[in-house]
């Protein structure tokens, strides 16, 4: 039990995958086990409750990054997933097709929903991803490491969903699409989590994600298409971001050099 305690990552996420795996059994042959999908976002949390609360008797509450955020990553949260959609809206738009809407005015109702029911949706998650697990990991290992660790583990946690319910029609092309950009959202929201301290501004970056950015919009190409080109436009966009990011902090130290000098 004592080893238990000290190493519970490995089982917590080797039992979420086997609960995810029976869970998406049962819908599959269920008759319109699609309707109730969001029932796999249960999965994680109650995993660790289940596991790390009630069998290792471990302190769960303090893990699950509940801290009042800053605007600032707040406000990121927001914008980033708004400018994202509208690039790819205006994009489809010149291939006379739809993503976000049809009219303006409906924006405003796609922003309510990413605040509220879709950001409470995925902090179901987002307290097991980048709340529980990221804490575990984050004793032992750098951010970067961490952040890789928890994108291969939740990019490939969706793996049934693409599989069973995209229904792609290159499934090489899709299935790799979807779980490269996941990965690399992941990675995303693990530094927003690590720089906001708090899991708040993941989870609304992720809810915000899925209503702008990740849903399978109105009038499109092919499944598969459309994962590929968020997937392109998704690098470009944080290729960006890690740029920029990466010459602020060598500006910080170039600063703090001279002022040591």
């Amino acid at each position: 039990m004592k080893q238990i305690r000290k190493k519970p990552v490995g089982m917590t996420i080797a039992l979420i995958y086997l609960v995810t795996f029976f869970v998406h059994t049962v819908l599959i042959w269920l008759e319109d086990g699609r309707a109730v999908l969001g029932a796999v976002m249960a999965v994680p949390l109650t995993v660790v409750f289940a596991y790390q609360a009630l069998y290792c008797k471990l302190q769960v509450r303090s893990t699950l990054g509940l801290h009042r955020p800053t605007l600032k990553n707040m406000v990121f949260s927001i914008l980033l997933p708004v400018l994202l959609g509208i690039i790819f809206h205006v994009y489809l738009s010149f291939q006379d097709m739809q993503f976000l809407v049809e009219q303006e005015k409906e924006l405003g109702l796609l922003l309510v929903s990413g605040l509220t029911v879709a950001s409470l949706s995925a902090l179901l998650e987002e307290v097991v991803w980048r709340g529980n697990l990221h804490h575990l990991l984050r004793k032992k290992h750098s951010l970067f490491r961490t952040a890789i660790i928890t994108a291969a583990v939740w990019s490939l946690w969706h793996l049934p969903i693409a599989v069973f319910y995209k229904g792609y029609e290159n499934l090489w092309v899709g299935i790799t699409s979807y779980i490269g950009l996941l990965f690399l959202i992941s990675i995303m929201l693990t530094y927003v989590r690590e720089i906001g301290r708090s899991v708040i501004p993941a989870a609304i970056l992720h809810g915000m994600l899925n209503v702008f950015y990740l849903s399978g919009g109105l009038q499109s190409v092919t499944a598969e298409q459309e994962e590929l080109s968020k997937l392109l436009l998704y690098t470009v966009v944080t290729g960006m971001m890690a740029l920029a990011y990466g010459m602020h902090l060598n500006n910080i130290q170039v600063i703090k050099r001279k002022s040591t000098v």
